[in-house]
């Protein structure tokens, strides 16, 4: 598992009954052998418990969804104890009001589409992408080979999404190409990381 990203998700259900939180996604592999774990958890601390164990087993990145927040980062951070980089999801300024409103009609119980786009080496956008129902809302999944593929696949869901976050490193001009591929229409969230803990 050395140099493999994992990225939690905030949600109640497990991503696999037979195993919470465990990869309920097929675990994308690059051809450098690192591969990205979709995991979920419903708390700080069960976040925390998952990273530690992933950090355990060699994981070296660590990416919590839009949903959690520096509070998860916090515990995540402490939990790794600097074995593993710690980043979440923000949005722009150009995504607040939108972010804002979604946020609100989650809490409200509607039927929502997110997209998950992450970096992963190898990848075809076109079959290495899956859907994960929870509750009513619904989210798809799909790996780009490389940051900048990956304005083509949000231009793809620009009307049938109301999300997208960014995983697994993305610089700017390639989130950019992104947003603009949207037109501003959909809140664009990417993973930032926090600067490591100082050294001693």
């Amino acid at each position: 598992m050395a140099g493999d990203t994992a990225i939690i998700f905030r949600s109640e259900e497990p991503g696999d009954p037979g195993d919470p939180g465990r990869d309920p996604a097929p675990v994308r592999t690059g051809p450098d052998g690192a591969a990205t774990h979709i995991l979920t958890a419903p708390t700080p601390a069960a976040a925390a418990a998952l990273a530690a164990e992933y950090a355990d087993r060699g994981t070296t990145t660590v990416e919590l969804c839009g949903a959690t927040g520096y509070p998860w980062v916090a515990e995540v951070e402490a939990a790794v104890r600097g074995r593993a980089r710690v980043g979440t999801v923000l949005y722009g300024f150009e995504s607040l009001i939108d972010v804002a409103r979604y946020k609100e009609r989650a809490i409200a119980g509607e039927a929502l589409r997110d997209l998950f786009l992450y970096v992963q080496p190898g990848a075809d956008p076109a079959k290495d992408r899956f859907v994960r129902t929870a509750g009513p809302s619904t989210s798809t999944y799909v790996a780009v080979p490389e940051a900048s593929a990956g304005a083509a696949v949000a231009a793809e869901f620009a009307d049938s999404v109301q999300l997208i976050e960014l995983y697994g490193g993305w610089d700017g001009p390639s989130a950019a190409a992104v947003i603009r591929a949207v037109d501003e229409r959909v809140p664009v969230g990417v993973a930032v990381h926090s600067a490591p803990p100082p050294a001693g």
